[in-house]
């Protein structure tokens, strides 16, 4: 075995030497550029902000030092015709070789950066260094001077009839008095006033229409801006353009082609519509090319352009966003048709509006057969799924899911059993609020959805089985296209546990878990808020916070109060099974940041809370937390943290669950090569009770205390390999405890302090991110 290593070890060594070889591919007469370093003065610009206008940056690096990727290409050999060498070039990353010109390009752009921020008078020097052998540094030293500011926004508009528009709204401008100066502003102030034109009928209004000119010979570090707005220019045939006012449009005609065929559209030109048939509904015109799978009404719900209405550019992107999402159609396209020589009675031009939607199968199913490993228990899974984007022919979607696995599992004393679970549910989701009251314009502005779900679970092991019945009402609606908010008034409930094991009774007797384990009822009312950055395309680094709030029982208390035979007994019951009473509460915010196409970070805190009262004194065991996990602490198996400092030993299995949850995860990612990348990471956090459980151990280690809570803090660390396919992520993480709250108080930390063992190690394969 000591041989083994050795050799191990040995290769390892000659792998990193080898790979530290930067310059192997470096000619005699040049140099592998080795940093850039940028010396700035403008504390309000950033110097990230900086390095994306120098033209030349050096090679990639993971864990901030290591050149991983040119390794991979200074790995392969001279000989190109090698396919091996072929793929570790392509894998892999070119030297990046220092070049003269690109340094001088670089610094233009840093000074016509820093001129358009304001710094007229900036600065730039930039030398080039040789660090050592065929290695160069480049240092940008930035002397930035003083920034301009604005004095005063004049505005010149050559169209007296746009007039109103324009200075009518100067209170939104971006550009007052005062603020520095920013040519970013200025195009974002064009892009401002573009959009208010083009939402008040300006179809034809364009940003190029809108010019600035500053003036920033004024002294004191000022600059007078001066915004101008020119005609429109008519273009001629044959002719010189002619200078003309900008001009408001009306719809005029509106065209619904369902079942579009763009191909076939250009391969048949004007004859492809004419085997159309055709209605009219709401003033627009439904052209479809077989049958009308749908009512008219679907459309119209959906829809913001109406014949007479004036051109709205925002109304086209909300018009474009429902109907989208009502899962009938492929893809939609708005387009518009000017017509020529026409305009109404007030001389606004006139469009035509065509809306091509091409349709999608309306219904589907995929099976799914997949392996499972939670911490180590292997599995096997399988799923139907079934999905009709049509039901009712409303533009309804139902869903319908059947699920069964089964795992090997192993108790604390390395015991193997078996675990079954089947389940289903079925959902009708419908596009639009069902209430017994009419919420005018909620459809168009907030894209609402009403859910009606019911899932069946079963769930077999070899100390109990419990069935799991579930009814749910549910409306979901955006307020913005970030911002997603669900609403369930009726969340019920039934648990049953047809069986439980004698000793695994008898070991639960006296401890709170026993609750967890006899029929009750769940009757709650919940509310979800998810504002979410992710879905922005491009976005270099995003937020994501959702928020859940949910009570329960309080309404069948009021209701059950009122049966003569539940009155001066211990609990309420309804329909012979008592039901639980709590409030819940938690919170879930992660933050990603990418610094470059290589490296990323992820963060995530969340913190949660649930209040037992009244009819049941502990939370139902579904909504209690655990901690432990591929999600979680990935240092520890699922449910087998805390709480507190508290040590299960009474149960043979991991079942640890509580009232309060704190957990934080920081992760930093790392492409390598092919699919593969890796990652590091740190878990920490803990749960607690928050009500006696009338065992003295849980009470006194188990119980949050705000004077010692941060006492009993798990911490892991660990690392982790995951193949990325880009519609899923296959992941494999080792997690190692850093600190374990079960131990002794001084005694907590392990890193540093002892020796590693296989129980301080565990493994967890996963589908996806953790967070």
């Amino acid at each position: 075995m000591g041989n083994r290593i050795k050799v191990f070890v040995g290769v390892m060594l000659a792998f990193v030497a080898f790979g530290c070889r930067t310059t192997k591919y470096v000619p005699d007469d040049a140099y592998l550029l080795n940093k850039i370093e940028i010396e700035n003065e403008a504390k309000d610009l950033s110097k990230e902000e900086l390095r994306y206008y120098v033209r030349q940056r050096e090679n990639v690096k993971i864990l901030g030092f290591w050149r991983f990727h040119l390794g991979l290409y200074n790995l392969s050999g001279r000989d190109n015709t090698k396919g091996f060498n072929k793929w570790l070039q392509r894998i892999g990353e070119e030297p990046v070789l220092y070049d003269e010109l690109l340094k001088q390009k670089s610094n233009e752009q840093l000074r016509l950066y820093l001129k358009n921020k304001g710094y007229y008078h900036a600065e730039i020097t930039d030398t080039m260094m040789v660090v050592r052998k065929k290695k160069a540094k480049v240092k940008y030293t930035i002397k930035a001077g003083e920034r301009y500011s604005v004095n005063k926004v004049a505005y010149r508009i050559e169209d007296d009839s746009i007039k109103p528009y324009v200075l009518g709204d100067t209170i939104n401008s971006l550009l007052k008095n005062g603020v520095p100066f920013d040519a970013d502003l200025h195009d974002k102030e064009r892009s401002r006033i573009t959009r208010q034109m083009r939402n008040n009928g300006y179809y034809g209004f364009r940003k190029e229409f809108i010019y600035f000119l500053a003036d920033s010979t004024i002294g004191n570090y000022k600059v007078n801006d001066s915004l101008v707005v020119v005609k429109d220019r008519l273009q001629m045939a044959g002719r010189e353009d002619s200078i003309i006012n900008h001009r408001k449009y009306r719809i005029k005609d509106v065209y619904f082609l369902v079942g579009y065929e763009p191909q076939r559209a250009v391969r048949e030109g004007a004859s492809y519509l004419s085997s159309f048939d055709s209605l009219e509904y709401e003033q627009c015109k439904i052209l479809y090319g077989e049958n009308l799978n749908f009512r008219a009404d679907v459309l119209i719900n959906s829809n913001y352009i109406f014949p007479g209405d004036l051109y709205n550019v925002d109304l086209v992107e909300k018009t474009q966003l429902l109907l989208a999402e009502l899962q009938l159609f492929r893809f939609v396209n708005i387009r518009f048709r000017e017509l020529e020589g026409e305009t109404d009675e007030h001389g606004n031009g006139l469009l035509q509006c065509y809306i091509q939607l091409s349709s999608s199968k309306p219904q589907s199913y995929t099976v799914e057969v997949e392996g499972t490993n939670s911490s180590g228990n292997l599995g096997a899974a399988g799923s139907f799924n079934y999905k009709h984007k049509n039901f009712l022919r409303g533009g309804e979607v139902f869903d319908m899911r059947f699920r069964v696995a089964g795992e090997n599992q192993r108790s604390r004393a390395g015991d193997l059993f078996q675990t079954l679970e089947v389940g289903g549910d079925a959902t009708l989701t419908i596009p639009k609020f069902l209430m017994p009251f009419k919420i005018e314009n909620f459809r168009k502005r907030y894209n609402p959805r009403t859910n009606f779900t019911l899932s069946y679970n079963y769930q077999r092991r070899p100390d109990y089985t419990r069935t799991i019945a579930n009814s749910r009402i549910g409306y979901t609606w955006k307020s913005t296209p970030l911002v997603t908010h669900f609403l369930s008034p009726i969340d019920f409930s039934v648990i049953n546990v047809p069986y439980i094991d004698p000793a695994f009774e008898e070991q639960i007797e006296n401890t709170f878990l026993k609750y967890s384990y006899q029929d009750h009822l769940i009757s709650s009312t919940s509310y979800t808020y998810i504002y979410n950055e992710q879905s922005l395309s491009g976005a270099k680094n995003y937020h994501y916070f959702q928020a859940n709030l949910q009570f329960a029982g309080n309404i069948l208390d009021g209701v059950s109060s009122l049966v003569s035979s539940n009155r001066g007994n211990e609990f309420n019951e309804v329909f012979g099974i008592r039901y639980a009473q709590y409030v819940k509460a938690d919170i879930d915010w992660r933050y990603h940041i990418r610094v470059n196409n290589i490296n990323s970070f992820a963060y995530r805190i969340f913190m949660g809370a649930g209040y037992p009262y009244g009819n049941l004194t502990v939370l139902p065991f579904e909504k209690r937390y655990f901690s432990g996990g591929a999600n979680s602490l990935r240092a520890w198996p699922v449910r087998g943290v805390g709480p507190g400092s508290y040590e299960e030993t009474q149960l043979d299995y991991y079942n640890q669950t509580a009232d309060i949850k704190l957990e934080a995860n920081a992760e930093y990612r790392f492409k390598l090569f092919w699919l593969l990348e890796g990652a590091f990471f740190i878990d920490a956090g803990n749960i607690w009770t928050i009500r006696s459980t009338d065992d003295p151990e849980i009470d006194s280690k188990g119980l949050f205390d705000f004077n010692s809570f941060y006492k009993q803090i798990a911490v892991g660390v660990g690392t982790g390999a995951r193949l990325d396919f880009d519609y899923f992520v296959f992941r494999l993480d080792m997690g190692v405890k850093a600190r374990d709250p079960i131990l002794p108080s001084g005694q907590r930390w392990i890193l540093g302090t002892r020796s590693i063992t296989w129980d301080d190690v565990a493994f967890n394969f996963a589908i996806g991110y953790p967070f």
